[in-house]
């Protein structure tokens, strides 16, 4: 009468430590390259952000005003703010080579066959000459702004309102929109 008991212990016991066993085995499986790729490039865009909110309360938010002057002057006051909290900054600090990696991963499938032939011709046909590729440059004023094709830009990350993507040519920039500055560029980053 007593190994009923006793085995019931046994079992129960055993049971019960394995349980950190496969919680331990669980917990050492190796997180997802990709995953952590895209999470670096979230958190290295966050603090862009966070250094770009900075520089608007320096500078000032711009009040409504439909003068063009004072756009452009309160544009290049955060732009000026911007690039001096970022003297050295350099290209690749947010398009690292990890990040080029996945993002020409992303990209390349959709540039191909005839809705790639498409994609490309668009961006040729909006492509600006004369954009310097220089992190902390000012947009050129009066250049277009190449759109970047849906299908191109449904498979990049998501961001947020200050930052967004633009093809010239085969690269590949990030800009900031209020502060019309190029934050990071990707040369070749559509085959």
């Amino acid at each position: 009468m007593t190994t009923k008991p006793l085995a019931a212990v046994v079992v129960w016991v055993s049971v019960f430590s394995a349980v950190p066993l496969f919680a331990t085995q669980r917990g050492n499986v190796p997180a997802n390259p990709d995953a952590l790729t895209q999470q670096d490039f979230k958190k290295r865009v966050d603090a862009y952000v966070a250094l770009h909110n900075a520089a608007v309360k320096d500078v000032g938010t711009l009040k409504p005003t439909s003068d063009p002057a004072e756009i452009k002057q309160g544009q290049n006051a955060l732009a000026q703010r911007i690039a001096a909290a970022r003297a050295d900054a350099k290209p690749g600090d947010l398009f690292t080579p990890e990040i080029k990696t996945r993002f020409r991963e992303l990209l390349a499938p959709h540039l191909k066959g005839e809705d790639g032939r498409d994609a490309k011709a668009i961006v040729k046909d909006d492509a600006p000459v004369a954009v310097p590729f220089k992190v902390n440059a000012v947009y050129p004023e009066g250049k277009s702004l190449p759109t970047v094709p849906a299908q191109l830009l449904v498979n990049l990350p998501t961001l947020p309102k200050e930052l967004e993507y633009r093809i010239i040519e085969k690269h590949l920039i990030l800009r900031d929109t209020e502060a019309n500055l190029i934050v990071d560029y990707m040369l070749n980053a559509i085959p």
